[in-house]
């Protein structure tokens, strides 16, 4: 029986082998993944201090905190992951379109999602579920508006996101059977179940593919095409 407290540090498992095997394989796109995925694990210690662990869930953590290092480390490999899982499941390939970089519209968008959370959870008094799903569907409308192009890529990142989340959930489980009833916070979900899951969590995991599935392009005003060759 595992301890409880390494509960959350085994479902990150699946998802550094995924990482592992998307960085080796693809040489090309390392960087999307470290930048994407040091940012992404920085913004899960922050996001998960002031808004999951209120009123969505409470993982015991090795340190017995309310965020550990488990939430940087869930946050860096899966953000790798959505950064780079379209090109790498459909053979895409960067290339660089006619048009400006988008660094200060990232930081823009990136602002915006984070005032909109803030005043929708603390101002309107909305869950951190709500006040992140409207905060990131109004964020991606931003994306859509101004690189239509990108659109493939964004809704299959939250796709593939959704789909390759499970397996963190197949890991918990597997190590504590209890683990999902006891660490969600029932009375502020929906109480509708996937696969004995709360369904926000795949709709938050479909949510971030999409908003930051395609995010690195948007910065750098890159482009996917098909690949010549699979690296």
């Amino acid at each position: 029986m595992i301890p409880t407290n390494l509960v959350y540090l085994v479902g990150c498992i699946p998802f550094a082998i995924v990482w592992s095997l998307f960085y080796f394989w693809r040489k090309d796109l390392r960087r999307e993944m470290l930048y994407t995925g040091t940012f992404i694990g920085i913004l899960s210690v922050w996001t998960a201090y002031y808004w999951w662990t209120k009123d969505w869930w409470h993982p015991q953590t090795i340190t017995g905190t309310r965020v550990g290092i488990e939430d940087l480390i869930l946050g860096f490999f899966s953000g790798g992951i959505m950064a780079v899982a379209y090109e790498v499941i459909f053979s895409r390939q960067l290339y660089r379109v006619k048009a400006k970089p988008h660094h200060i519209g990232a930081l823009a968008i990136l602002l915006f999602l984070a005032y909109m959370m803030s005043w929708l959870f603390w101002g309107i008094g909305l869950t951190s579920f709500y006040a992140s799903s409207i905060a990131m569907i109004l964020a991606i409308a931003v994306i859509f508006w101004n690189r239509s192009d990108l659109w493939k890529d964004a809704l299959m990142s939250g796709v593939l996101m959704a789909v390759i989340s499970t397996s963190f959930y197949a890991s918990v489980a597997y190590a504590s059977p209890t683990w999902i009833q006891h660490t969600y916070d029932f009375g502020h979900l929906s109480g509708i179940l996937i696969l004995g899951v709360p369904i926000e969590e795949f709709v938050f995991w479909f949510l971030s593919g999409v908003l930051f599935g395609p995010l690195y392009e948007y910065a750098l005003s890159d482009g996917l095409r098909r690949s010549a060759r699979r690296r």
